[in-house]
């Protein structure tokens, strides 16, 4: 947790270590708001938004049972030899992917399978996917055009 002085008095400030995709660094980011199901950081670096999901809205099931916020697989480490990258489809933010799924994110140049999907405040769907040189990252899922 970290302290900001201001004004003669000290404000706490509690943050959050997150990896920024944009920044490509790791971060310990301010929290700026809570709900029930996320935390929203803020990149000390590229001033942009990140959602930090709560453990436990986690479920330990792969069922599409829409009434659950997240579903997830074992996400232990991913060797190279466990892609099977000639039938890896690309990632694209507006297309959706299932759990298992192996993908090749470009901008990276990095290989993935999905663990897990889960459902943001307002709908909106992200998965996380374990890669193999960039770890396990968040990206966006099946946002519109």
């Amino acid at each position: 947790m970290a302290q900001r002085k201001s004004k003669g008095k000290t404000a706490e400030v509690k943050t959050i270590k997150q990896y920024c995709s944009v920044c490509n660094k790791t971060f310990d980011m301010p929290i700026v708001e809570k709900t029930d199901d996320v935390i929203w950081l803020i990149c000390p670096g590229c001033k942009g938004y990140l959602p930090y999901m709560l453990d436990k809205d986690r479920v330990d099931r792969t069922s599409s049972d829409s009434s659950e916020k997240a579903v997830q697989i074992d996400d232990g480490d991913l060797a190279p030899e466990d892609i099977d990258k000639d039938n890896a489809r690309e990632y694209r933010e507006n297309e959706e992917y299932d759990i298992g799924e192996i993908i090749y994110h470009r901008s990276w140049n990095d290989y993935g399978k999905v663990i897990s999907k889960e459902t943001l405040p307002g709908n909106r769907k992200t998965i996380v996917v374990r890669f193999i040189n960039q770890g396990k990252i968040r990206l966006l899922e099946g946002m519109a055009p």
